[in-house]
């Protein structure tokens, strides 16, 4: 069975391979106790090109691993090209 941590990662290679270099996602912090994981995503950002979606398309390839994750929180710094999420990981399918 995977950690939280590298599957967390694996996923984030994945969303940068179809994303990068307009998004670039990194994980921050990965929390086992309460299954949250915190990531970065940097990019070229614009207050109307879609930046939410950035944020969601993480959940997206989350799902498509098998991970039911809910976004949390977020808060997207225009100034400094960042957003920063933070998502629940509720279930993890075929993690044996």
């Amino acid at each position: 069975m995977k950690n939280l941590r590298m599957l967390a990662e694996d996923v984030a290679m994945i969303y940068n391979k179809k994303r990068a270099p307009e998004a670039t996602l990194e994980v921050l912090e990965v929390d086992e106790k309460s299954s949250l994981v915190t990531v970065r995503i940097t990019g070229f950002f614009c207050r109307t090109c879609g930046v939410d979606d950035w944020i969601v398309d993480y959940q997206y390839e989350l799902r498509s691993y098998g991970v039911e994750a809910k976004l949390e929180d977020y808060h997207i710094d225009y100034e400094n090209e960042e957003a920063i999420a933070k998502f629940k990981i509720i279930n993890i399918e075929n993690d044996g």
